[in-house]
């Protein structure tokens, strides 16, 4: 088989050696056609014979769907062909109809762009900097999302649909867990479900991604002793938020305030139920309880302070575990500090569903097994917008990707869906050069609404209309709490005061 760089000389037709031409622009550089013919010929894709549409320009279709998403089939496949469309006129082919790129699509199925993803997935192209990593380990998290599809009975059936109190309501959804580097903002690995599919079954699926020097950082709703030990027996170090009320003896406070404790097994905890019941059936004393037999882990418990520019105070408390057991070389106040990074999920998926899909915007696919090779093509475009974001970072002294716009980078990517791949990397220096050149002065991190710098104009007044600024700035202070004094300072605390310069609109 070719290598992923080599080109395929075989076409015996004009019209094929001008298809053999289209390669999606600069997507080329990030999914080269030798990839695409090799993915195709392990699912067993390939066209035995000569097509007008051939596979490879299939695949090409499918992630230019996602590039356009609010075009038509047509309107897709034109600009695709735009910059060979005189040439392969005069060669007799004319653009297909919407019937015949649908069974493009349906004959191509699912499989290759799966495979496709997984040969592209990575950690990140970027070096070890202090926004991609933290304590020397790559920082990623995992977090879930639903994806709205196109309403019809088979996407109903097959991935289910919301409820409410007068039954099923809305598009049929799939859930989507992403495993994400927290600086890049790259996918290193995803797996989709049903509606009904909870995010840690999601999760355990992308656990052969995780490895050694990698710290893996996660909300409270994926906490489980039994996903906490899968988790760790992949050598990854851990960072998780946790529920409050979960129960964690104090085996040793540590000096920076955090303290040690052992996580108990639930199969444990309902032996000892069913022991406590039948000896208070049989008024018997009840027995003691069990020693906790699972791994040692760390806690901080940390009180967050938010004050914004109209005095308005907000108190959070939170409480991670981790597997950093050395307060030396772990602060307390560091870890809690770390823990806000894993925003970068719900970063990425805004860029995913909002700049990319396009807001309320369902899928087209009307039956799964092209929903799910939506989804992936989804993924592997965004893939290659944050890979080329990466590379334009590394080429300013590794500036931060965050201050480059994805919507920038996405327009760029379409203007130049003509280029051919012999072209495309030429072209694609030139892209690295102007996203170099417009970078987003101040990154606003520290606001209380940063994703609404200004409030949506409605036609009719609105119930619960608010005179409060819709977005302000804001100062966080962190404070580290301890068992035996909480909610009390110590001396290892951590403010964090940030302004903008942006203008508040009310």
């Amino acid at each position: 088989m070719s290598g992923h760089g080599a080109m395929d000389r075989g076409w015996s037709s004009s019209v094929g050696r001008l298809l053999d031409g289209v390669g999606g622009g600069v997507l080329a550089c990030y999914v080269p056609p030798g990839l695409v013919d090799e993915v195709l010929a392990v699912t067993g894709r390939s066209q035995r014979r000569f097509r007008s549409l051939p596979a490879r320009l299939g695949v090409y279709f499918v992630l230019a769907l996602c590039l356009f998403s609010g075009a038509s089939y047509g309107s897709v496949i034109a600009r695709l062909v735009s910059g060979r469309r005189g040439g392969l006129g005069a060669a007799g082919w004319v653009l297909p109809s919407t019937t015949a790129l649908s069974k493009l699509r349906r004959r191509l199925g699912a499989a290759p762009f799966e495979l496709l993803f997984r040969r592209l997935s990575g950690t990140s192209v970027c070096r070890s900097t202090p926004w991609s990593h933290a304590f020397g380990l790559l920082l990623v998290a995992w977090d879930g999302t639903n994806m709205d599809l196109a309403d019809s009975p088979a996407n109903a059936e097959a991935f289910g649909r919301p409820s409410c109190w007068k039954g099923e309501a809305g598009n049929p959804q799939t859930r989507l867990t992403a495993l994400i580097a927290c600086g890049s903002r790259r996918i290193i690995d995803a797996a989709f479900g049903t509606y009904r599919t909870g995010e840690r079954a999601l999760a355990e699926r992308m656990l052969p991604a995780l490895g050694p020097g990698i710290l893996l950082l996660a909300d409270r709703g994926f906490f489980s002793y039994r996903l906490w030990r899968a988790a760790q027996a992949t050598q990854a170090h851990l960072l998780w938020r946790v529920q409050a009320d979960l129960h964690l003896p104090v085996q040793q406070v540590l000096p920076d305030g955090s303290f040690l404790s052992r996580l108990t097994d639930p199969a444990d905890t309902t032996r000892h139920a069913r022991k406590k019941a039948r000896r208070r059936k049989a008024g018997q004393a009840p027995p003691p309880p069990p020693v906790p037999r699972g791994p040692v882990v760390r806690v901080v418990e940390a009180v967050i302070t938010v004050r914004t520019d109209n005095t308005t105070t907000r108190t959070s408390h939170f409480r991670l575990l981790t597997t950093l057991l050395d307060p030396r070389t772990t602060p307390a106040a560091d870890l809690a500090a770390t823990y806000s990074k894993r925003w970068a999920c719900e970063t990425g998926f805004r860029e995913i569903k909002t700049y990319l899909r396009g807001t309320r915007r369902a899928l087209r696919a009307a039956d799964p097994e092209t929903a799910r090779q939506e989804l992936w093509a989804y993924l592997i475009v965004y893939q290659a917008i944050r890979h080329i974001i990466c590379l334009t970072a590394l080429r300013r002294q590794d500036i931060e990707p965050a201050r480059i716009s994805f919507t920038a980078t996405r327009d760029a990517v379409q203007d130049a869906i003509t280029i051919t791949p012999r072209r495309a990397n030429a072209h694609a220096e030139q892209i690295y050069q102007d996203l170099s050149q417009r970078l987003i002065t101040k990154h606003v991190t520290c606001r209380t609404c940063p994703r609404m710098a200004k409030r949506p104009v409605f036609h009719y007044p609105s119930r619960q209309a608010s005179t409060a600024p819709a977005s302000q700035n804001a100062t966080y202070h962190l404070t580290i709490t301890t068992p035996d004094t909480p909610n009390t300072q110590t001396q290892h605390q951590h403010d964090q005061e940030t302004t903008t310069t942006q203008t508040r609109t009310p």
